[in-house]
């Protein structure tokens, strides 16, 4: 079949397009997917040169750098690459949806066979006066029509049969790699929480929700986090940015999702029914960091204590996600300003 063909070929370069995208936490968006395809691809060896030398300068390729390469090197034809996947779903799909029609073809022919055999047997036996040899041959050719048509019908239910099992088998694999994909590039690999390309494509949807509910953004930052890097070295560190966002996590998952930021600033997307709320539930995750500290691995010794400074913004109607952002940094800025180890709410 020529579709398994194609789809056989496009799942190919999805796999080998998707890894790279994962793994430099690139978000799997139309216009990002044509870049990576292209790149893998190699049909375009300048881009390939230009996004190599932004992964070495950035570890990431930035949303500005990717438009800019879009801009370059691939047009609007080119977004259709990252629809070919769900094309040719769509291609499996109708191939499916055809076999199903041609089955139910059969199934009626098969059930005309039926219906003209009862019928035959019915007139043959309201014929029947004895039991003279043209009786015989009368149900025996049937019998044996019936026996035929079974066994056509036998055969197309099989054939469609392992059909569908192709198609499930082509369309699971698809879904799960995706799915995978999707989560691995939207997880800081550190931390475990949600990554900041993943707080930029949800805190858009999160300011257009009509929830009735108040919409808050809470920026976390680690307080004096450098010290720990100096003090103890960058695997202590990554150990306090670990400890901060099992907090964070444990706190926001049943109500809210939490975010890396960047470095050692986090953020939280969340909705109370009142502020005093938001400032309460800001306080219990402060005072919960608070307890970590970093302890002497033999002795248990507590060399350091580990707190967090939190800045709180309140999404109003007029506003925009951008402003919502600047708010919630501007409230970090006082909690931090202020002593640290405190929560402040925008203004």
């Amino acid at each position: 079949m020529e579709q398994n063909s194609s789809f056989a070929q496009s799942a190919t370069c999805l796999k080998q397009a998707v890894p790279f995208m994962v793994k430099y936490q690139i978000p799997l968006s139309p216009m990002n997917y044509a870049i990576w395809y292209c790149y893998v691809l190699g049909k375009e060896p300048e881009l390939n040169q230009k996004l190599d030398e932004i992964l070495m300068e950035h570890g990431t390729c930035p949303p500005e750098n990717a438009k800019a390469l879009f801009d370059e090197f691939l047009s609007e034809q080119d977004l259709a690459l990252f629809h070919e996947m769900s094309d040719l779903v769509k291609g499996t799909l109708n191939t499916v949806e055809q076999e199903i029609s041609n089955t139910l073809h059969c199934s009626e022919e098969f059930s005309a066979v039926l219906s003209e055999c009862h019928v035959g047997l019915h007139q043959l036996k309201k014929q029947n006066v004895g039991t003279g040899p043209e009786i015989y041959d009368g149900v025996l050719s049937y019998v044996s029509k019936l026996t035929q048509e079974s066994i056509v019908m036998q055969h197309n239910a099989l054939c469609f049969q392992k059909k569908l099992e192709v198609a499930y088998s082509e369309i699971k694999q698809l879904q799960e790699t995706l799915t995978d994909a999707q989560t691995k590039a939207s997880t800081d690999k550190l931390t475990g929480l949600l990554n900041r390309g993943k707080f930029d494509d949800d805190i858009i949807k999160f300011c257009d929700d009509p929830s009735q509910f108040q919409k808050v953004l809470i920026f976390i930052d680690i307080d004096h986090f450098k010290q720990f890097n100096d003090e103890f070295g960058h695997q202590r560190g990554d150990d306090v940015l670990r400890k901060v966002a099992q907090k964070l996590q444990s706190h926001s998952e049943r109500q809210g999702a939490a975010y890396r930021y960047g470095g050692e600033e986090f953020c939280i997307l969340i909705s109370f029914s009142s502020i005093s709320e938001a400032v309460g539930f800001s306080n219990r995750i402060r005072e919960d960091i608070a307890k970590l500290s970093i302890k002497d691995k033999e002795t248990g010794e507590v060399l350091k204590h580990i707190s967090a400074s939190f800045g709180i913004a309140l999404y109003g109607k007029e506003m925009s996600w951008h402003s919502l952002v600047e708010c919630a940094d501007k409230a970090l800025y006082l909690a931090k300003s202020h002593g640290r180890n405190r929560v402040e709410v925008a203004g």
